[in-house]
C-alpha cells in the first residue's frame, strides 16, 4: 500500500520549468502558498537523487513541516482538517484526535467512530448522549474526540455541552461561554446556527452557556428535543456531552431526549456496580445503550488534575475503544 504521508511527485526532467513540470504535488503546494516554484524545482531535484517522497525531501530541506505536509493532504483527500483551517493552536493539548492523527489513542476514536456509523445509515439526523456513572471518567473528553472524529469525514457535526453543573467542552476548544445551552433553551440568545460557533467548516461547538439555577428545568422535555430538531436539517450528527449519571438526574433527562446513550468507564476508577446500575436506570427509561467505552488515561492524576493534562512521559491520554456489545447482543 502507497504511504500517503508523503506521497511521490511525478519526477521531473532536470531541464524542465514552469508549472507543469512540478508535479501534482508541488502544484497543490504553490497553490496553497506554501512553496515558490524555485522551492519545488529544488525538492523535486532532491526527491529524485535520494529517491524519496516529495514530502520527505521537502522538510530534509527546511521547506516545509509535517504538519505543512499534513495539511495539503488534507486537502486533497477531501479530510477536515484542523490545522488546515487554523483551529488546532486554540484546542487543548489532551484532545489527540486533533494533535496527534496518527496515534493510538486517535486511532481508538475512529475505530469508534466506524462502529457508531453503522447507526448513520438508518437515520438522517442521530444524537448521541455521552454518559458516565461519576466524574472524571472521561465523558468530555469522549465527547470531544468522538465529534471531531465525525467532523474530519465532512459530516455536519455539533458538539453539544449539556452539562450544566461542571462544563468544560468550552475550555476545550477555546471558547467563551457568555452564551450557549442555557441561554438559547432560556431564550435568551438566538438559535440559529449562525450563532454557534463553527470551529471547522461543518463542526460546531455549542458550549453549555453561563450556568443556569435550575439546569434539570432547563433541560426538561420537550425543550432539548426541540432543540436537536431545530437543527437536525442542518446537522447530521449530535454529540453531547452530560453531568455524571449517578449524581444528577440531568443525564437521564437528556438521553431520553437524544434517543441513544454512550457509556463511559475509566480504568481502576469506575465501579463495575455504578456502571451496571447507570445502563439499567437508562434502559428502563427506554433509552438505547449502544455500547460502552473503556478509557485508560495516561496517568494517574493528582487531586484536582485534569485526568486528560498531557504529561511528559506520554503526551496524549490512551483510550481503548472496546465498543461492547450493542443491545441486541446482550442478551
Amino acid at each position: 500500500m502507497e504511504d500517503l504521508t508523503h506521497p511521490q511527485s511525478e519526477p521531473i526532467p532536470s531541464h524542465s520549468t514552469g508549472i507543469t513540470s512540478t508535479g501534482r504535488m508541488g502544484e497543490a503546494y504553490i497553490k496553497a502558498n506554501k512553496l515558490s516554484l524555485e522551492d519545488v524545482d529544488a525538492i523535486v531535484q532532491l526527491q529524485n537523487e535520494l529517491n524519496i517522497r516529495f514530502g520527505e525531501a521537502a522538510i530534509r530541506l527546511g521547506l516545509l513541516t509535517e504538519e505543512d505536509v499534513r495539511e495539503v493532504l488534507d486537502l486533497q483527500f477531501d479530510y477536515a482538517s484542523f490545522a488546515a483551517n487554523g483551529g488546532a493552536s486554540r484546542i487543548s493539548s489532551s484532545l489527540a484526535i486533533v494533535h496527534a492523527p496518527g496515534s493510538e489513542a486517535a486511532e481508538a476514536i475512529k475505530r469508534l467512530r466506524s462502529e457508531l456509523l453503522v447507526r448513520l445509515g438508518k437515520e438522517s439526523s442521530e444524537a448521541i448522549a455521552v454518559l458516565s456513572p461519576s466524574r472524571n471518567e472521561g465523558k468530555s473528553y469522549i465527547a470531544a474526540s468522538l465529534a471531531i472524529a465525525f467532523a474530519q469525514l465532512n459530516i455536519k457535526t455539533m458538539l453539544i455541552d449539556a452539562n450544566l453543573r461542571e462544563p468544560v467542552q468550552h475550555k476545550l476548544f477555546g471558547l467563551t461561554n457568555q452564551t450557549g445551552l442555557s441561554t438559547i433553551l432560556a431564550n435568551r440568545s438566538s438559535n440559529l446556527i449562525d450563532a454557534v460557533p463553527e470551529v471547522i467548516p461543518n463542526f460546531w461547538v455549542m458550549s453549555s452557556g453561563p450556568l443556569p439555577p435550575n439546569p434539570l428545568e432547563i433541560l426538561s422535555a420537550p425543550k432539548f428535543r426541540a432543540l436537536l430538531d431545530h437543527f437536525a436539517t442542518q446537522v447530521s450528527v449530535f454529540i453531547v456531552d452530560t453531568p455524571s449519571a449517578m449524581q444528577w438526574a440531568d443525564a437521564q433527562m437528556i438521553a431520553r431526549q437524544a434517543g441513544c446513550a454512550l457509556f463511559v468507564a475509566r480504568e481502576n476508577l469506575t465501579k463495575l456496580s455504578h456502571l451496571r446500575k447507570a445502563k439499567v436506570e437508562m434502559e428502563a427509561a427506554g433509552i438505547e445503550i449502544a455500547g460502552t467505552v473503556y478509557n485508560q488515561p495516561s496517568r494517574f492524576p493528582a487531586p484536582g488534575d485534569n485526568p486528560f493534562q498531557a504529561s511528559k512521559s506520554n503526551p496524549f491520554s490512551r483510550v481503548w475503544s472496546r465498543f461492547i456489545r450493542r443491545r441486541e447482543h446482550d442478551s
